[in-house]
């Protein structure tokens, strides 16, 4: 029994914004959410979808005096940037575990020796 590896498709949901500062009204992306579908490479006929939402640093924007020049107003991110940012936080080897243990169980994750 071992982790599976499964093939991800992402697709943007939502996002959460806050202003920079409370004189800024400049809306900083706060968290992102992704829907993920997850298709088991050994066996496509098993497959999860989940929607996932991970929060994003934006402290080192709020803090900072002025913008960096590589700031993307809100109204400019693409979906595609968005989910980019998602998966800046998370990677196909937790994925492929969690997604193990939701269509298989933890048994195939980690099983239990023998006698224990």
């Amino acid at each position: 029994m071992a982790i599976h590896n499964f093939n991800y498709t992402y697709t943007y949901q939502s996002c959460k914004a806050v202003p920079k500062s409370i004189d800024d009204d400049t809306l900083i992306v706060r968290e992102v959410t992704i829907e993920i579908v997850a298709v088991d490479q050994a066996d496509p006929s098993q497959s999860i979808a989940l929607v996932e939402t991970t929060p994003l640093d934006y402290l080192p924007l709020q803090d900072a005096e002025t913008l960096p020049d590589s700031f993307i107003p809100i109204d400019e991110i693409t979906n595609q940037q968005m989910v980019d940012w998602f998966l800046a936080k998370v990677t196909d080897t937790v994925l492929d575990g969690y997604f193990t243990w939701q269509l298989y169980g933890a048994d195939e994750v980690d099983p239990v020796p023998d006698g224990g």
